[in-house]
């Protein structure tokens, strides 16, 4: 019995992967940019520019959003917000579920599971995590699939949480 459901997992696993795979990316066609032409024939006469007041630059840069993907996660990013993280992104997994762990060094923190929308969908995720959690600077969030076909873990996207 065990075997036939491991089976049909293999084979639903098969058919998604198939359904996926086939998706063509449909390109937008280019935009391009109409000049209108007065129709008294006259070229228009350009208004000069008023002067805007200038605005000081803050001292320091706003910092960069690093953002991560892989196969199975796009547009993955972590903020911070209230003494917590998040981390927000976009999943195109079969039945809309994946995994996550949070550790320090060796340590796991966190781990569980999250459901959105299934494959082919891309389904959003948010996924908050106090930042009391983490002790050390070596914290990484680890998002990923189990494999259908042995249980393994594929697709994992590794993101390092700086506190």
């Amino acid at each position: 019995m065990q075997k036939v459901v491991y089976f049909l997992l293999a084979l639903i696993a098969a058919i998604g992967l198939t359904a996926c795979s086939s998706q063509k990316n449909v390109k937008e066609p280019d935009k391009d940019q109409a000049v209108e032409t007065p129709k008294d024939g006259k070229p228009a006469v350009e208004e000069p520019a008023k002067e805007e007041p200038a605005v000081e630059k803050p001292a320091q840069p706003a910092p960069e959003t690093k953002v991560y993907h892989n196969e199975a996660f796009k547009d993955v990013v972590v903020s911070e917000s209230g003494g917590q993280f998040v981390v927000t992104g976009k999943a195109q997994v079969f039945e809309g579920v994946f995994q996550y762990k949070l550790s320090d060094g060796d340590k796991v923190l966190l781990e569980d599971h999250y459901q959105t929308a299934g494959a082919p969908a891309w389904g959003d995720f948010n996924i908050t995590f106090g930042k009391n959690l983490i002790s050390g600077n070596d914290a990484v969030f680890e998002l990923f699939v189990y494999s259908a076909k042995d249980g393994s873990k594929i697709n994992v996207l590794e993101v390092p949480i700086e506190k």
